[in-house]
């Protein structure tokens, strides 16, 4: 409360600066699309920071990690490309070992046009995400499984382009290691609706041994205006992404040559070969000016191809998913409520075929004929009103329901089918209040709940379980989140500076059954308890010529509670994978019509084991970049180029948690050395 007392007071005083000057900000009137029901940022109890286009215009574009530097969101790339390393105040930060499915996002909400990419078992493949299509990104830091269920410790929406005008788009980036990036943007007005469409080639050779990626992806979205009170979007896309593995090094290995694979990876040929389509439809009708439905309808199939853990393995899925909600809201009648129901259901099932692996390749001998299913679904409620005359209060929960199934075939020497089911269930409540100092500032505590099951891969049974198939031990991870913030834009008239973005959050999550991996990730087991306190800060100064200043910095404390294995007692302990300060600091300078932008990154000490005798040292990046573009009749044509880590730091960009007991460990996955990159983007304005 003494937090929340002393930024009611910073924000009060803050707001009562005039508001007259070159640049105006219109922070309270963006809606944010991730959270359900829509609403305004500076109405909603919970940090949220959006990142637009011209935010990432300098960027390579390549990876996640080129683009998300945001507070409380920690990201690095694996091998360079699009393999991240993706955590929200600690969550996911175990889906990184032999275990891990490359690939993968563990405990994080991903959205693309609002349409889950998140697998009922709380596995997303980023396969989809494209940057060069993307004009916004919404991301939601404080837990929401209250809005999403399963795996909702932070929300992000990528938002892709909406045509103003009829245009033509043809972009590309080259640089460093083989980069090569080609992306085509159409999009199209007319009278009751729009239409727009992607396509990207992206090739990277790496810059370690076996870890080349290549991926092509075509993307569409069609809007319909069917009359005043009907809305229908229509997506569709397909995706082949191949991408090689080089694994972990130990430290000598990382030292002499961090450019190496790891010889069992590279032997193996370790990749993930994934061919993805997708299709969906999105129905908001609204009745009157109170009364607002929305359904959802997407399916999505999968053939996926992974040489990994000796194993040649083929995969079939097919994926669908519904969500429905119904939203009212009534501005003209005593404390204007809002009230939101919904119900949201997904299914994903197919067979898994595991052949024996030869020379890297699918071998003649089938090992395993396996078929794996997992449900997941809940009904949610909310409630929000207008207390008193600028407090607002909200309140609701989610029961979510999991179900996975595992059924083995007979295959080999084994003669009959083995099955086995696992079910989970939670309610996970909600409680919020902001205050509204001003219509550019605001101060909200919240106190929310998450879910996260753990993912198909992490529910295999230790080995010393016999006639088991699912482990019977590891139990749904749930969290308790307090947190207070205050956010908003501040605007100067006789100032140097002419305007301010700011927020700052301050939270406190009790985790229950934290999942944790074993073994360098071959088997998961449920820790007691752990505890994460921190805060966030973030802001945007705009300079009145010329200057803009870009500010992020985490602070995060995760340690076990209690927590016991093999290993000893590591009650105490600091959660490993999460560093304890991480931040950035990004300053713009724009002289029409050239940009230059440069940006410093630092990632804190943290550890790789339980035990916390790893320890992976700190670093400091800096980049580089510049950009000029120019108008030639309907043509609009830019440049940019730039270079990343520019002083060649030699750094550990991400870890495998937990690594096998055998010393030397093999845990370190080395950050990319120096690389440039540049491109060049031409448009065509039909109109």
């Amino acid at each position: 409360m003494v937090i929340l007392l002393i930024s009611f007071i910073v924000s009060f005083c803050f707001s009562s600066v005039q508001q007259d000057t070159t640049k105006i900000y219109h922070l309270g009137e963006v809606e944010v699309v991730a959270y359900r029901a829509g609403g305004e940022i500076l109405n909603l109890p919970m940090a949220v920071t959006i990142i637009d286009f011209k935010d990432i215009g300098l960027k390579r574009k390549l990876s996640l990690s080129d683009v998300l530097n945001v507070p409380g969101v920690f990201v690095q790339s694996r091998a360079g490309a699009q393999d991240v390393r993706l955590t929200v105040r600690g969550f996911g930060s175990r889906g990184y070992g032999d275990k891990s499915n490359a690939g993968t996002v563990r405990g994080i909400k991903i959205l693309i046009d609002n349409f889950p990419e998140t697998e009922p078992d709380g596995r997303t493949s980023l396969d989809f995400v494209d940057i060069f299509s993307i004009e916004r990104i919404e991301i939601i830091r404080t837990n929401s499984s209250t809005l999403f269920g399963n795996a909702s410790g932070g929300i992000i929406n990528f938002e892709t382009f909406k045509p103003v005008k009829p245009f033509f788009e043809l972009s590309s980036v080259f640089g460093s290691f083989g980069l090569f990036q080609v992306n085509l943007k159409f999009g199209s007005n007319f009278e009751n609706g729009e239409i727009t469409f992607y396509g990207t080639s992206s090739d990277f050779d790496g810059w370690r041994e076996n870890s080349t990626s290549r991926k092509r992806q075509v993307y569409s979205v069609l809007r319909l205006n069917a009359g005043k009170p009907v809305d229908l979007k229509l997506i569709t896309g397909f995706t082949s992404n191949l991408f090689y593995i080089p694994g972990p090094l130990t430290f000598d290995e990382f030292i002499s040559n961090p450019s190496k694979s790891n010889s069992v990876y590279l032997q193996r040929r370790e990749r993930r070969y994934n061919r993805i389509g997708k299709i969906g439809i999105d129905l908001t009708s609204s009745f009157g000016q109170s009364h607002t439905f929305n359904a959802k309808l997407y399916f999505v199939p999968k053939v996926l191809q992974r040489s990994e853990r000796n194993t040649f393995r083929d995969f079939n899925r097919y994926f669908l998913g519904a969500g429905l909600t119904y939203v009212y809201s009534n501005e003209n009648v005593p404390f204007k409520p809002k009230i939101f129901i919904g119900y949201d259901d997904s299914y994903q099932d197919g067979t898994i075929l595991f052949y024996s692996l030869k020379n890297g390749e699918r071998g003649d001998s089938l090992r395993t004929n396996k078929r794996e299913s997992a449900r997941s679904g809940g009904f949610f409620t909310r409630f929000e009103f207008q207390a008193l005359n600028k407090i607002f209060l909200s309140f609701g929960g989610r029961y979510d329901f999991q179900k996975y199934v595992s059924e083995i075939y007979p295959a080999g020497v084994k003669r009959e089918t083995q099955y086995d089911a696992l079910d989970f269930n939670h309610f996970t409540p909600s409680l919020s209040v902001l205050f509204k100092i001003s219509e550019s500032n605001s101060v909200y505590l919240t106190l929310s709940g998450g879910l996260e099951n753990p993912a198909f891969n992490e529910v295999d049974p230790p080995p010393e379980l016999k006639n088991v198939y699912l482990n019977p031990f590891l139990k749904p991870m749930s969290s308790q989140t307090v947190e207070s913030g205050f956010k908003g834009v501040l605007s100067f008239n006789d100032f140097f500076i002419s305007g301010l973005l700011y927020s700052f959050s301050i939270f406190q999550i009790k985790v229950k059954n934290e999942i944790v991996p074993y073994a360098n990730g071959s088997w998961f087991f449920s820790a007691g308890e752990s505890k994460r306190n921190g805060f966030e800060f973030g802001s945007k100064i705009d300079f009145k010529k010329w200057v803009d200043l870009n500010f992020a910095f985490t602070y995060i404390s995760a340690k076990y509670l209690k927590y016991e294995n093999d290993f000893g007692d590591h009650s105490g302990k600091f959660v490993p994978g999460i560093p304890k300060l991480w931040g950035n600091l990004g300053l713009k300078l724009e002289i029409y019509p050239f940009i230059f932008n440069t940006e410093v990154l630092y990632v804190g000490r943290y550890f790789a084991d339980d035990q916390n005798e790893i320890e992976v040292k700190d670093y400091l990046l800096i980049n580089s970049s510049a950009g000029v573009g120019f108008s030639l009749w309907r043509f609009q044509i830019s440049f940019i180029a730039g270079i990343n880590n520019l002083t060649n730091k030699s750094y550990i960009a991400s870890v495998f948690v937990n690594p096998e007991r055998k010393f030397p460990y093999a845990y370190i996955e080395p950050g990319l050395p120096r690389n440039w990159f540049s491109g060049v983007s031409i448009r065509f304005n039909f109109e």
